[in-house]
């Protein structure tokens, strides 16, 4: 059965098993560069009666399900090069994890949390190779056109894509993964940290009726009701809202936010998979210490160490609709006159296909 339109398949097209109709429509609209733009929500029906009515929703069933054409493929590592992420130079860091060969088997682990000390040179590391104040150069003297402000998000993420490649690369612990590992946390989990950073930012620097983008990008709330992320907004704000409801520390957003690099896998699993597992084991247990550094007792240290682990397992659902929206950006990006820069278009089209199709496994601390 084809995968985009559910038509009997004629066979294994561009990566997906898919029907003729699908394969020559994806590869005329690769090979001729069409600008399609849907007319409804994005979200239209693709079946075998209706899979002509909508190119673009169709176009963006084909990247989701994983398609991709290898004449138009980019360069596999050609801007990831350009920013230290070859292999011969990829991750170079001089910081090591240090030698704690304790385990934390599961979350029931929480009763030894009385045992511990807080590990300040850890967060010390943490707090150090945090990520300079990135700007987005958004002229908010500029009419509310959404393609402007679209664009400006568009090179706001490049320059923290950025960040997050060499904070990872400082990261401790990161360096001991295998390099394919590396570059595969970071391409899985790049999103997920950009939009936890948005949380924290805001939860800092404004009230609850503000998105803080960066210094020079600060969304009110009407302001986002009348841009083209507004139901993203919405879903975004429930995490500085978290943050203030359980008045997150500084120390235990800088361990969430390692785990999150660490919370998005292949299917198939890593090459380095046991230095993985112990790394993040290693974080997770640096949050119980910082969660014990502000609560004192088993009982406030457990649940509160639960609505932290429910807090980054919501955050796969909220970033899946980024994502999607994204992607279906930067598939329209033509028709909508949205910019993307190399790197962000290498990211997009290389692996955002993958994650909306289930192709990697998110690691969740609590079954739903």
């Amino acid at each position: 059965m084809c995968m985009i339109c559910g038509d009997e398949a004629s066979g294994c097209h561009y990566g997906v098993l898919t029907c003729g109709s699908c394969k020559v429509s994806f590869k005329r609209a690769v090979e001729g560069h069409h600008s399609y733009l849907c007319a409804g929500r994005n979200d239209c029906i693709v079946d075998k009666i209706r899979r002509k009515n909508c190119p673009a929703c169709r176009l963006r069933k084909c990247y989701q399900a994983g398609m991709m054409l290898g004449g138009r493929k980019l360069k596999r590592f050609g801007a990831l090069k350009a920013l230290g992420m070859a292999p011969s130079l990829m991750f170079q860091s001089h910081l090591a994890m240090s030698s704690d060969n304790q385990a934390l088997n599961s979350m029931s682990c929480i009763p030894g949390i009385r045992e511990v000390q807080f590990s300040q040179q850890i967060i010390n590391i943490l707090e150090n190779i945090g990520p300079e104040v990135v700007y987005s150069g958004f002229d908010n003297s500029q009419p509310e056109v959404a393609h402007l402000l679209l664009n400006s998000l568009s090179r706001l993420c490049e320059k923290q894509l950025l960040w997050i490649v060499k904070w990872s690369k400082s990261l401790p612990g990161f360096r001991n993964l295998h390099i394919t590992d590396q570059m595969t946390l970071i391409q899985y989990s790049w999103m997920n940290l950009m939009v936890f950073s948005l949380g924290w930012r805001s939860f800092q620097n404004v009230n609850s009726e503000y998105l803080y983008f960066a210094p020079d990008l600060v969304l009110s709330q009407e302001q986002m009701r009348r841009s083209p992320i507004y139901d993203l907004c919405l879903a975004i704000q429930f995490i500085p809202q978290e943050f203030a409801n359980l008045q997150v520390t500084r120390e235990e957003f800088l361990c969430m936010k390692a785990i999150i690099l660490l919370n998005t896998v292949p299917l198939e699993g890593l090459k380095s998979q046991g230095a993985f597992e112990e790394m993040r084991q290693s974080y997770i247990r640096e949050l119980t210490k910082a969660i014990h550094g502000r609560e004192k007792g088993l009982v406030a240290s457990s649940q509160r160490f639960y609505h932290l682990t429910k807090l980054m397992d919501a955050m796969h659902e909220i970033v899946k609709k980024v994502n999607l929206f994204c992607l279906t950006t930067f598939i329209q990006a033509d028709a909508m006159k949205v910019e993307f820069p190399e790197m962000m278009s290498e990211v997009i089209a290389s692996q955002l296909p993958k994650v909306l199709a289930g192709m990697v496994r998110p690691l969740l601390f609590h079954t739903k």
